[in-house]
């Protein structure tokens, strides 16, 4: 029998069930992971499999003849996914699995955990709000709540920029370009500086897929990553084949409020459009009102969840 440490009730509902929990195995279990998925979710979240195949590491709770529940884990400080197949939900298993995940995480030296996101790789940034069993659930475990965050989204096949998007940066001598080869440097630069957490996205995308804002000729003063048609997204089952993204957007703090970040969202999207895209996500922001004014509309909204380890 297998010894969880931490919720000694969940344990012993358990143990009348006659159960066991293994690690995950990639390869082998990735099937299984995609049929309590199906079977856990909503259709409003149809099978991401290109998420579930991003999933490393993490615990499978078995009963009877098969998988019962899963839940993945991120040593470097998340839990991007638990499932449980709805005839074994409110029996414990999602407690034991989020309890024996945490003490792995702790062992490991992680010092906290969130929901979702967090770690090297995500499906989503949190709790999706419109699974309000799984708010609860963190919820009822006392986890930290601290704020919301959105997706949106576009049909680029309609989308026109706001008016006055370019006027209000060009008037200030502001230049929208994609950057040439020789300009890398200074966009790594300017993330380093201005977004460091973003360093790593700009160091692994090539020119075709950013935009900068630079100051005349002068310094970079806002930067943009655009990837589509057929955007490297988890989210592609449900945003279709000719998927785009943006993401990433910022303009140093002294430049903002000057129109910047109008312009480089709608420069992104006029491109992605002309190439073929069509609906565009923004992923992981709280600027709900900038995105409108943009041009885009809330999509899907998350529950931002931490705890100790």
């Amino acid at each position: 029998m297998t010894t969880v440490k931490g919720n000694t009730s969940a344990v012993e509902h358990l143990a009348a069930m006659r159960w066991h929990m293994r690690p995950f195995a990639p390869a082998a279990d990735r099937e299984c992971v995609e049929w309590l998925w199906q079977a856990a979710m909503p259709p409003a979240w149809p099978l991401l499999a290109d998420g579930i195949a991003q999933l490393g590491e993490g615990l499978v709770a078995e009963a009877g003849t098969g998988p019962v529940g899963f839940v993945a884990l991120d040593v470097a400080g998340s839990i991007p996914l638990i499932l449980v197949a709805p005839e074994y939900q409110r029996r414990g298993i999602g407690t034991a699995l989020l309890a024996a995940a945490l003490d792995h995480m702790r062992d490991g030296g992680a010092t906290g955990v969130t929901a979702g996101s967090g770690g090297r790789s995500y499906i989503w940034p949190g709790v999706p709000l419109d699974l309000p069993g799984a708010v609860r659930f963190f919820t009822a475990r006392r986890w930290e709540r601290s704020h919301d965050t959105l997706d949106l989204v576009t049909d680029l096949r309609r989308y026109r920029p706001p008016p006055g998007a370019y006027e209000d940066a060009a008037s200030k001598g502001v230049t929208i370009t994609q950057p040439a080869s020789a300009d890398l440097a200074d966009v790594l630069a300017f993330e380093a500086a201005t977004f460091p957490s973003w360093s790593h996205w700009f160091a692994v995308a090539s020119p075709p897929g950013m935009l900068i804002a630079r100051d005349g000729a002068g310094p970079i003063t806002g930067t943009l990553l655009l990837d589509g048609p057929g955007a490297d997204t988890v989210f592609a089952p449900i945003l279709g084949p000719a998927a785009g993204t943006i993401g990433c957007v910022g303009v140093a703090a002294p430049r903002q409020q000057e129109g910047i970040g109008t312009a480089l969202v709608a420069r992104a999207s006029e491109i992605l459009r002309e190439a073929g895209t069509r609906n565009c996500h923004i992923g992981w922001t709280t600027r709900e009102s900038f995105y409108r004014h943009a041009g885009y509309r809330p999509w899907r909204r998350y529950a931002m969840f931490s705890s100790p380890a």
